[in-house]
């Protein structure tokens, strides 16, 4: 499959000096850290496009637009809903889909995950979501590998389907020893320099196994200093409070919950010498992009698009606990003898 630009994608649909509006919101005010952002800012200063973002109370926007002209699309990500008060919210956004379609717009829908990380509502996600990937004229995917899954878990035509990877993320490479200092002084940590630090990092939520992490660095004694760093995805306050304590416990575990200014996120990347994943599934992932951007290490698990890292220098896949215990102490050892 032929990697394309947007402006490729969308010039393949007829869509040119048209206006392009985005689901979720852009937030411009993190131009090195919104996937958004990095997605769209080629097209941002392109007179063909005028790049539009929308909240959820502004979907009637796109479709009176598409009423009175037919230069417009609507490109759309994700599509879910996390609890009861934000069901409520989808019918709205399904019946202005719906009336956008019936009054000729196009849709683009970029496919990030096959289920909600959180695993709530999944028939009725499922649903959903082989709706929409039946009328939207286009399926953005970032990966190659997750046509196959993607096509079987939606139904979709994969005559639909263009791919545009992730994009990746701005780089600002700072020292070892300069970025441990910033971290200790400004959240009163005690990372050792001469002993290996490892970064998890993103929101913190259930899917992501960072408890089961912990505790296999615990129970199996590594020699390793470990920041959890990201935060507190919706619903997942409980899970934030356990690994909040049992960083308090153990003096090798460090834990900042909170959102991380984009000014900071160079120090974090900085004092790290390799990155943790232990997604239980996933198809594509930004947290990843972003560790590899920064041209880190990354332990990770052998699943969707992550599967087209097998080749890469910086990339160390796992298919069981075994595998990500040998891969740690791997990257324990090349740190004592580098």
């Amino acid at each position: 499959m032929e990697k394309q630009s947007l402006s490729d994608i969308y010039s393949s649909m007829g869509m040119k000096d048209c206006s392009v509006y985005v689901v979720p919101r852009i937030r411009s005010d993190y131009p090195e850290s919104d996937y958004h952002f990095l997605l769209y800012k080629p097209l941002l200063n392109d007179s063909n496009y005028r790049i539009l973002s929308l909240s959820v109370f502004d979907h009637y926007k796109f479709v009176m637009k598409s009423i009175t002209s037919k230069k417009v699309l609507l490109h759309y990500h994700w599509l879910e809903f996390q609890d009861m008060k934000s069901l409520l919210g989808m019918p709205w956004k399904l019946v202005c889909i719906m009336l956008f379609k019936l009054f000729g717009g196009k849709i683009v829908w970029t496919v990030h995950n096959l289920e909600p990380h959180d695993r709530k509502f999944l028939n009725l996600h499922l649903r959903i979501h082989r709706w929409m990937a039946g009328i939207s004229d286009k399926i953005h995917i970032h990966a190659e590998s997750t046509a196959n899954l993607i096509r079987d878990k939606f139904n979709a035509d994969v005559n639909k389907f263009c791919l545009l990877p992730h994009p990746s993320f701005p780089a600002q490479r700072i020292d070892r020893q300069e970025s441990i200092n910033y971290l200790n002084s400004n959240f009163g940590w005690q990372l050792a320099s001469s002993r290996p630090i490892a970064l998890i990092w993103g929101n913190i939520s259930h899917y992501k196994n960072i408890e089961h992490l912990l505790n296999l660095i615990t129970e199996q004694n590594l020699d390793l200093q470990v920041i959890i760093a990201g935060s507190i995805k919706k619903g997942q306050e409980t899970l934030a409070e356990r690994i909040t304590l049992k960083c308090e416990e153990v003096a090798d575990f460090y834990c900042n919950s909170s959102f991380i200014e984009e000014k900071d996120i160079p120090f974090f990347f900085g004092a790290t010498d390799f990155c943790l994943f232990n997604f239980t599934q996933i198809l594509t992932s930004g947290s990843v992009e972003m560790a590899l951007s920064y041209d880190k290490d990354i332990i990770a698990p052998r699943t969707g698009s992550l599967t087209e890292l097998s080749n890469s220098a910086n990339a160390f896949l796992f298919s069981n606990e075994k595998e990500l215990s040998t891969l740690i102490r791997s990257s324990i050892f090349t740190f004592y003898n580098e």
